[in-house]
């Protein structure tokens, strides 16, 4: 008999669904996001949507032999077309619309050349907004480097990290404990300032991290360390067991220093082995609903009631 890992629905929140330069004026790209197939889709004139992939008529799969006919996608099966808000805008057979069919569109924002989509589980639409990373449009900071991590594990699993303080020692051989300054959990976000001893070629460097986030699916990392680094943390769910993740990581490098470009890249690498080092964890555990703390463990109790906000009906044991 399987025992479910996860007690935990998918969350609502914003998203990273695909990057920008993915979808081009008449292309239709599909995706599986939510536990549900999607196709995103970029008019000719340039408007970009993300929609359910099945026609609500009789079942058509947008994503494929579907067609963008001007600012409408088509379906492969019957050729009644769609406009971006989900309306049936053509059938070409009937003298009269079916006003009741729809499909199903999710709210878009693009931050940074990234396309965020807001999920509810009841379509019920965006109540907080994502945090600006300033950092991505000031020209001392380098391109960010974006790395992706698809993971067998649930969003919530992933985001009690931060409030594991013990498991940067035993699990990412941190040098010492973390020195919180602030761990506060306010709306939708954690906010969070700490000194650490952060490992290094050369040995220990003390240097500060300061983290905020909007939801699960969006986190703004400052770190100052050797280099002045900003690392946007985007997340999406495929189903409730399955995740992916990318990580963009930008530096101060005004002068375009060789040096600072080395470190930068030292710390790219070292921030996505951290991430490899927590996979097995998250891929091969379960969620304890009543775990038996100790001292050192951190926040993860208030972390575990913060989290119940993204979820619209509360699983017993969560």
């Amino acid at each position: 008999m399987s025992t479910k890992r996860f007690p935990f629905p998918i969350p609502l929140g914003w998203f990273q669904v695909a990057f920008e330069s993915d979808v081009h004026p008449g292309d239709i790209k599909p995706l599986r996001y939510f536990g549900r197939d999607l196709v995103m889709w970029r008019s000719e004139a340039g408007k970009l949507h993300l929609q359910d992939a099945y026609c609500p008529h009789l079942g058509g799969n947008f994503g494929v032999l579907g067609k963008v006919v001007g600012e409408n996608i088509r379906c492969p099966f019957h050729h009644w077309e769609f406009d971006g808000e989900g309306q049936v805008a053509a059938i070409p057979y009937a003298q009269q619309l079916n006003t009741r069919a729809c499909v199903r569109t999710y709210p878009l924002q693009i931050r940074h050349g990234l396309v965020m989509a807001w999920y509810h589980p009841e379509g019920a639409a965006p109540d907080f907004d994502l945090l600006e990373v300033p950092e991505f449009d000031d020209p001392a900071y380098v391109t960010p480097i974006v790395t992706e991590h698809k993971i067998r594990t649930c969003l919530q699993e992933m985001a009690e990290n931060t409030a594991d303080g013990a498991h940067f020692m035993t699990v990412h051989q941190h040098p010492g404990a973390a020195e919180y300054d602030r761990f506060d959990f306010d709306g939708p976000s954690i906010i969070m300032e700490s000194r650490q001893k952060f490992p290094s070629s050369g040995g220990p460097v003390e240097g500060y991290l300061n983290s905020t986030n909007s939801g699960f699916g969006w986190a703004v990392v400052r770190y100052k360390t050797l280099v002045e680094v900003c690392m946007l943390t985007t997340n999406a769910p495929i189903d409730e067991d399955n995740v992916v993740q990318y990580f963009h990581v930008s530096y101060r490098n005004p002068e375009r220093d060789p040096k600072i470009d080395r470190i930068g890249a030292s710390f790219n690498k070292e921030v996505n082995r951290q991430l490899t080092d927590d996979i097995p964890m998250w891929e091969n555990k379960i969620y304890q609903p009543k775990p038996n703390l100790c001292d050192g463990d951190g926040p993860i109790a208030k972390f575990r009631k913060w989290a119940q906000q993204f979820y619209v009906e509360q699983h017993a044991n969560s």
